[in-house]
């Protein structure tokens, strides 16, 4: 069993995120489209311009030690990108239901995002990496944002899906 240090440790998380990111902006672009509420689809969809900065930043980062962005795959990426493909065929067209459903996946999908920016940044700081903390620091602070903004609409559609289904 090989051993690896911090450093690597650091490169393997850059990879998986940078990849994370990649999907994400497809899967997010084919959940705005099946969006109903139209607020959600322009979140969804508009996120791909910040995903964009961020894989910028991502690719400057990895150019700073030397390595080159998109070697890494996440396979909890490929699970959730699924899930997402799955949910659109099962749920009906046009209900609130739907974006319930895309509301909630789109939220694991964020904190998964804000979990990993998180650990780039404590282990960029750790390694004294200031430039590639600020880089890092936007991109968690981007998706915070995001999370918090989709948080916001979603009142929006949950109340009208629990009166459809007859909760409220």
């Amino acid at each position: 069993m090989s051993r690896i240090g911090l450093h690597d440790f650091f490169i393997d998380g850059l990879e998986e995120i940078y990849d994370a990111e990649k999907r994400f902006m497809k899967c997010f672009a084919a959940l705005g489209l099946a969006a109903v509420s139209k607020e959600l689809q322009h979140a969804l969809i508009s996120h791909g311009a910040v995903t964009e900065k961020h894989l910028g930043h991502l690719e400057a980062i990895m150019g700073r030690f030397h390595h080159q962005a998109g070697a890494g795959t996440c396979l909890l990426v490929e699970n959730l990108t699924d899930k997402a493909s799955g949910m659109i065929r099962k749920i009906e067209t046009g209900t609130a239901l739907r974006d319930v459903a895309i509301f909630c996946l789109v939220k694991v999908i964020q904190h998964y995002k804000i979990a990993i920016y998180s650990s780039l940044v404590s282990l960029s700081a750790e390694m004294k990496h200031s430039k590639v903390t600020v880089l890092l620091e936007e991109c968690l602070s981007d998706e915070k944002d995001i999370e918090e903004y989709l948080t916001k609409i979603a009142s929006g559609f949950i109340g009208p899906a629990a009166k459809e289904a007859g909760l409220k």
